[in-house]
């Protein structure tokens, strides 16, 4: 049988033919930095360090396509924007610049700001060294995303109060996506990717109004250059998987609160790849080998051969056992399952075994005249729509004073998972208070979670 290149998988699946087998793309991120012994601030900060780790991670997993750099906060930084920096994480915007400036004041946006030449130096070395065999994916900041990134919680505000100035901020960010999505296809990209997380947090109408024609300049960028493109949403963006069809991509991809059935029956409709969805924590992260074999069958079932790619839902936790990923690789690529009993522990077994109260996860119930805040989030530092989410909380609490407490839930951990499970939370993130699911993937503004919050208050 004729041999084809796993970078030539990808290519079909995109274009939504039928593949021989369907083409695997771990968005393994500062994962790679755990591969080569490093941690996530040493790892991003250097081209060579970020291919050694990339690279290893390829052909370890065997994959057919790889990310350049997973890291949305670069165009942020590049333009005024303080970051704080994590061992296991990507960086997270810590200071939004446009609370202080106005956009006419930023610097103008050229490929010489900030660590822009590192990711495009790191995409033209991963070109240079496996791009023969492998796809690579240049991955941006969308604009909706760099939006919340650059204006903070007011660029929300503004777009109910005030949405031409709200508009004005998208048009700005838009061309800085088309800018950037030029410079990863210079760099060698094959396919460049506009990873929007926040959009999965508005209503259809407002993805219609503000998100629709800001990817559009980046994504007719791409296609006139013979680039592929896709548009990536992390969190529940069910409601909105049609209309960023609509926008015009090769692909979408999604995470694993998306039901891939239903997203593969609009693929056919609007001949648009999709790309998804393993599980991240309870699979990938905390599941045997066995389990994430499973996992990938399941979505390999749902997706079928054409214009299908298998990754998971978001960039890689740090902590991802490497041969979870391995099993994935192996499974996807070669056909081959672990055996189930394997001397690991099922994932079921070790959340029954899991003691939440040692963790830090025990029940809390508010005394009269107080509030218990509980945010569920894949984790904060890592995730832009669970960051905001607990900014909302940060902005109001000394409100409150020591009338409210709060906690922040990561599902990064078994007691984590085990207590989103007892809270009966569905999305990331979400907002608990006194124990009752008020927000669920949708950030507050300043205004609705004050309202919310006296409410109890009130009640009590």
């Amino acid at each position: 049988m004729k041999s084809i290149h796993r970078k030539d998988l990808v290519f079909k699946a995109l274009r939504c033919e039928e593949t021989e087998r369907v083409p695997w793309v771990p968005f393994t991120g500062v994962h790679c930095a755990k591969l080569i012994g490093m941690d996530a601030a040493e790892f991003l900060a250097s081209p060579e360090n970020i291919v050694r780790g990339i690279t290893l991670a390829a052909d370890k997993y065997l994959a057919d396509g790889i990310c350049a750099v997973f890291d949305l906060q670069i165009e942020a930084e590049a333009l005024g924007c303080s970051l704080k920096w994590s061992k296991n994480n990507p960086p997270a915007v810590s200071s939004h610049v446009l609370e202080n400036k106005v956009i006419e004041e930023l610097p103008e946006f050229t490929r010489e700001l900030g660590r822009i030449p590192c990711a495009l130096k790191a995409t033209e070395m991963l070109k240079e060294k496996i791009g023969a065999d492998t796809a690579v994916f240049g991955l941006i900041c969308g604009p909706f995303t760099l939006a919340l990134h650059l204006a903070g919680a007011d660029f929300l505000t503004d777009m109910i109060e005030q949405p031409d100035k709200a508009k004005a901020l998208l048009d700005y960010c838009a061309e800085v996506a088309r800018k950037m999505s030029i410079w990863y296809l210079e760099a060698g990209a094959d396919v460049v990717a506009l990873v929007d997380p926040m959009t999965s947090q508005i209503s259809p109408r407002h993805f219609k109004k503000y998100v629709m024609s800001t990817v559009r300049p980046a994504i007719e960028e791409v296609k006139a250059r013979n680039g592929f493109v896709t548009l990536f949403c992390c969190g529940d963006a069910t409601k909105n998987i049609e209309l960023m069809m609509q926008c015009g991509p090769d692909g979408i991809a999604f995470d694993e609160q998306v039901s891939l059935s239903a997203a593969r029956e609009l693929s056919c409709k609007y001949n648009v790849a999709v790309e998804g969805s393993l599980h991240l924590t309870t699979t990938l992260l905390f599941g045997s080998p066995w389990e994430c074999a499973e996992d990938a069958r399941r979505c390999l079932q749902e997706g079928g051969v054409k214009g299908f790619i298998l990754s998971p839902g978001c960039d890689i936790p740090f902590d991802t056992p490497e041969y979870n990923l391995e099993a994935v690789g192996r499974f996807a690529v070669l056909n081959e399952t672990p055996a189930k009993e394997s001397g690991f522990t099922p994932l079921e077994e070790a959340l029954a075994s899991c003691d939440m109260a040692a963790e830090g996860f025990e029940d809390v119930t508010a005394e009269p005249g107080k509030l218990f805040v509980e945010v569920v989030t894949l984790d904060s530092e890592g995730c832009a729509p669970c960051q905001y989410m607990m900014e909302s909380l940060y902005r109001v609490k000394d409100r409150y004073k020591d009338r409210l407490v709060y906690r922040e839930t990561l599902i990064k951990s078994l007691a984590g998972i085990k207590r989103m499970g007892a809270l009966g939370v569905k999305n990331l993130p979400s907002m608990l208070i006194n124990n009752e699911l008020v927000f669920d993937n949708i950030v507050p503004s300043d205004e609705k979670l004050i309202k919310e919050l006296d409410k109890r208050l009130e009640i009590n």
